[in-house]
């Protein structure tokens, strides 16, 4: 039987005034489900919580490439000129140009970012939207492997295919359970239960097997260059420097997944998703969790989901009440 889900309630006035459910399920090193809130077998699309996934032919494909381009190509970034340095190298690394992208254009998600391209009068490119760097990425690991550019995007192309086997292969699920969908920026967006997330998460925080150079590779990326994996204020940079051994990425629709090195209880996977889809929980949730796994949890770490809330005149006129219980095995 499913367990009862998780909750986080945002009240004002003392009354509820909206409910977020939330599914949980955490897996050990040899992919066992050790704790759990709600339905653990929840199909969801991890989203963009599978770009260090997605960024696996590129790190088997080119061993030598910089921690930093590596650490774009698993990133939902802000459009920073930082972001975009690193984005323009990958890109150029394979000889490739804005045209070959095929994510789409939106405005940088960081304020200022998008503030100084309106005065400037410029429009917002391709290297602008959050996925330019995991689409640079494929465009080399596409070069590398031998396959074509084009059609990069599209569900038979080998690469995407290739990716589909990888959620399998470390989600320890059948490949027909891992089931496809378009995401945002036109690539598979690929579901599968949410255990099975987890334990690619869990293979990211202890690697095994053949793909273990490129796990440690891309996770180490990850956590030297946590800028560069969202940009300012967002949760993944703020929280991965805050938690020793942690390689966090958040999907859209508040899904997350976390790699943790360092537990009371060994390396563990996380994955949750808020069922709502209601983002504004899963700081709430990402700190009830990692709290139940034992970690110490710090005003700074508390300082990133404020449990009271106020008005833009500072009156406080809320609260956020966070019950996420976990089930141990």
């Amino acid at each position: 039987m499913t367990e009862q889900a998780g909750q986080v309630i945002f009240t004002r006035g003392g009354q509820a005034e909206s409910i977020h459910r939330v599914h949980v399920a955490v897996v050990d090193r040899s992919g066992r489900v050790v704790a759990r809130c709600g339905d653990p077998a929840l199909v969801t699309f991890p989203r963009s919580s599978s770009k260090p996934v997605q960024a696996l032919p590129l790190a088997l494909s080119e061993p030598e490439l910089p921690g930093d381009e590596l650490a774009l190509a698993c990133a939902s970034h802000a459009g920073t000129k930082e972001h975009l340095a690193v984005a323009e190298r990958l890109l150029a690394r394979s000889g490739s140009t804005l045209g070959d992208l095929r994510c789409g254009t939106h405005p940088p998600f960081d304020p200022a970012a998008a503030a100084d391209l309106i005065r400037r009068g410029e429009a917002p490119t391709p290297l602008h939207h959050n996925c330019s760097g995991k689409h640079a990425g494929m465009l080399l690991a596409c070069l590398r492997n031998g396959w074509p550019r084009e059609g990069y995007t599209e569900p038979e192309h080998p690469l995407q295919v290739r990716i589909r086997e990888l959620h399998a292969e470390l989600g320890g699920v059948p490949l027909d359970d891992v089931r496809g969908g378009t995401d945002g920026c036109s690539v598979p967006a690929f579901a599968l239960p949410l255990h099975g997330a987890a334990r690619i998460f869990a293979r990211l925080a202890a690697p095994t097997g053949t793909l273990a150079p490129a796990l440690e590779r891309v996770f180490r990326a990850m956590t030297a260059h946590p800028f560069l994996i969202a940009g300012p204020g967002r949760l993944d940079t703020t929280l991965m420097p805050l938690v020793p051994g942690l390689a966090a990425k958040m999907g859209a629709e508040a899904f997350y997944g976390m790699a943790l090195r360092q537990t009371p209880h060994g390396p563990l996977g996380v994955a949750f998703k808020v069922q709502d889809g209601g983002e504004r929980a899963r700081p709430h949730v990402a700190l009830a969790v990692l709290a139940a796994l034992g970690g110490p949890v710090t005003e700074e770490l508390r300082a990133l989901a404020p449990r009271v809330l106020h008005n833009w005149a500072g009156r406080e006129v809320g609260t956020v009440e966070v019950e996420v219980p976990l089930k141990w095995a």
